[in-house]
């Protein structure tokens, strides 16, 4: 019996291996605006973004300006790869998301369609 396994948000990979390729799907996410993977790691990527811009969007409103963009870059580059998009992610996407009020569900998952050599269902995943 599966008594306390939350599975779907796994990737039964290392924790090291797994916070890596989240934080690389991460990356290219926030670069690119949408991405094609598999409906797994979709929605395992759609939590971890989620908890990414909550947090951000939570520390842009409990800092006075000044402190707020010292700490935001500070959590962006502790977390993406890119430089560029730390930029991006900083002076478009956030005050994007807070001029609109956005505080949850800052990614949507499309179905698209199955790969033809293993079957796999493919989702696009783009950001808001």
């Amino acid at each position: 019996m599966r008594h306390k396994h939350k599975r779907i948000l796994e990737l039964n990979t290392g924790q090291v291996k797994t916070t890596t390729v989240l934080r690389n799907m991460l990356t290219s996410l926030v670069i690119n605006w949408k991405m094609v993977t598999t409906s797994k790691r979709s929605r395992v990527l759609k939590s971890f973004t989620d908890k990414f811009f909550a947090r951000l969007v939570r520390i842009q409103s409990s800092y006075d300006a000044k402190d707020a963009k010292r700490e935001s870059d500070k959590f962006v580059g502790s977390v993406l790869y890119s430089e560029e998009a730390g930029k991006k992610v900083v002076n478009e996407l956030l005050p994007k998301f807070i001029e609109d009020g956005i505080s949850t569900s800052f990614v949507t998952n499309y179905k698209m369609w199955f790969r033809p050599w293993d079957g796999a269902e493919k989702v696009l995943v783009s950001l808001v």
